[in-house]
């Protein structure tokens, strides 16, 4: 007795192993023997299973269809997902350029930052210099003054003194001119 696999029985008829399957598995049809993990049927059960098979047109088509609406479903789901890699490596591409402007205007910031700051460096440096400056200027004029002031003081005390020589001068004078004069 010969005994025919799926895959005899899925030739003979034109068709996919895996309908021959289906279709075993839906009509309960069972095995005859098992060799190699590989189901065996005799005679009449294979032609059965191609007599069943060749008479199902109905269940072919509607096999062929759900088959070509689970193929359409996931191509959709596919193209799907293909968009959706598109559009996030748009946005990553997006990102990085933001990311390479943003490192760009950060570092011109920095930049700016650096030179506001040696410019309040050379701004502190000139008010320091300019006070020294003041504070020389203003020193001869505060000494001056003190001289000056100094100086008007000892004049003031002199005079009274200058004063008393001179009139003691003209006293003396005057007497003596009026010794001679007499």
């Amino acid at each position: 007795m010969k005994l025919y696999s799926m895959k005899d029985i899925a030739e003979e008829i034109g068709k996919d192993k895996s309908n021959v399957y289906r279709y075993i598995k839906k009509n309960n049809i069972a095995h005859t023997d098992v060799k190699e993990r590989t189901l065996l049927f005799n005679a009449t059960q294979k032609n059965s299973i191609v007599k069943g098979m060749a008479s199902n047109p109905n269940d072919d088509v509607a096999q062929r269809s759900q088959h070509a609406q689970h193929n359409e479903y996931h191509s959709e789901i596919n193209n799907n997902t293909d968009q959706i890699i598109a559009a996030m490596q748009d946005n990553i591409k997006n990102l990085k350029e933001q990311n390479a402007l943003l490192a760009k205007q950060l570092e011109s910031k920095d930049k700016q930052l650096d030179e506001a700051q040696k410019l309040i460096d050379q701004q502190q440096q000139l008010n320091l210099s300019t006070q020294r400056l003041l504070t020389q200027q203003n020193e001869p004029q505060e000494v001056k003054q003190q001289t000056q002031t100094n100086q008007k003081s000892t004049e003031q005390a002199q005079k009274p003194e200058e004063n008393n020589n001179y009139q003691k001068k003209a006293t003396k004078k005057g007497f003596f001119k009026r010794l001679f004069d007499n």
